[in-house]
């Protein structure tokens, strides 16, 4: 069973250096790079951008924290919608809502057990509230935004559903999982956009018709400021060489809503992602993993869950 916040603020203070001396003798250096797992990933960036000593205590020390509440809820959305979108490339119609919510809820059960008693408490949320708020979230999408999902499916089989992708940036091996390549992303198009193209004698442009897609489940629409900066996004459209990207959200709102929100990415982009990519890699070789800013919103017990192990430690 995962610590309670006070038994963590109370344990031995972790000695930094020697956990580092100890994670540069027993990693072998990749590319050059000196990386705990041989590889990073968006959420590892993600990770370390937010907070190098976050990173420090979940990779370099290997102290998995259980899921929390928002973790729990999105795992659940995301097998909804993986489950639904399978049922597309075999069946050509999203799978029964009663299967598809029997998918997000076999998750969000499995997950839920293991989040701290007092997490529920420190959120201020409700088990059963927070779990049928996600069935009304993933009945929505399947009825409103996956019916005009049309999930990539190369010459030799592969789906572009949970898509592992395996690249090199400059010298660092990025993984991840890009979870839908949709190949009627053109279906945005209104027909009287449609109708004046063929006025025109033109086609949907090749460019809008495949996009990426990653989901998000969370109580604000993100900004086009933050869609148009998402690293993640960027990521993946280099991986695929597809420009066109988006996020589906599934809203926890007061009325729960679905929506879909979109951009572009360019070789200036991918150029910046590179910046990113090799300089958090840098630093972690470096073994640079000082705390973030502590008027950070990330540095607080609701969002760091090794808060009582660093800031909020016994002392």
């Amino acid at each position: 069973m995962a610590k309670g916040r006070e038994e963590l603020a109370n344990e031995p203070v972790i000695d930094i250096d020697d956990k580092l001396r100890e994670h540069i003798a027993k990693n072998t250096p990749v590319g050059g790079y000196q990386l705990p797992t041989g590889y990073l990933s968006h959420s590892q960036i993600a990770m370390y951008l937010k907070c190098p000593m976050q990173y420090y205590h979940r990779y370099i020390c290997d102290n998995k924290r259980p899921p929390g509440v928002a973790i729990t809820l999105g795992s659940g959305t995301h097998k909804a919608a993986e489950f639904t979108h399978h049922h597309i490339v075999d069946h050509n119609v999203p799978a029964p809502v009663e299967q598809v919510v029997a998918a997000f809820s076999d998750s969000f059960d499995h997950n839920a057990k293991d989040v701290p008693a007092e997490d529920w408490k420190v959120e201020g949320v409700n088990q059963g509230k927070i779990k049928d708020t996600g069935i009304q979230l993933v009945s929505l999408y399947n009825r409103i935004l996956a019916p005009k999902v049309k999930p990539q499916v190369t010459a030799n089989g592969t789906r572009g559903i949970e898509k592992k992708l395996e690249i090199n940036v400059e010298g660092v091996p990025l993984v991840g999982f890009i979870d839908l390549i949709d190949t009627n992303a053109d279906a945005i198009m209104s027909e009287e956009e449609r109708t004046l193209l063929k006025q025109y004698g033109s086609d949907v442009p090749e460019v809008f018709r495949t996009a990426i897609s990653d989901f998000k489940t969370r109580s604000k629409s993100v900004s086009e400021d933050e869609i148009r900066g998402s690293l993640q996004l960027t990521i993946y459209a280099y991986a695929e060489q597809i420009s066109l990207v988006r996020y589906d959200e599934l809203l926890n709102q007061k009325v729960p809503k679905v929506k879909r929100i979109h951009s572009m990415r360019t070789t200036q982009d991918y150029k910046w992602m590179f910046e990113i990519v090799t300089g958090v890699a840098r630093a972690i070789t470096a073994g640079v993993f000082p705390p973030c800013d502590p008027t950070s919103w990330a540095c607080t017990p609701k969002w760091c869950g090794y808060y009582y192990m660093c800031r909020g430690k016994a002392r």
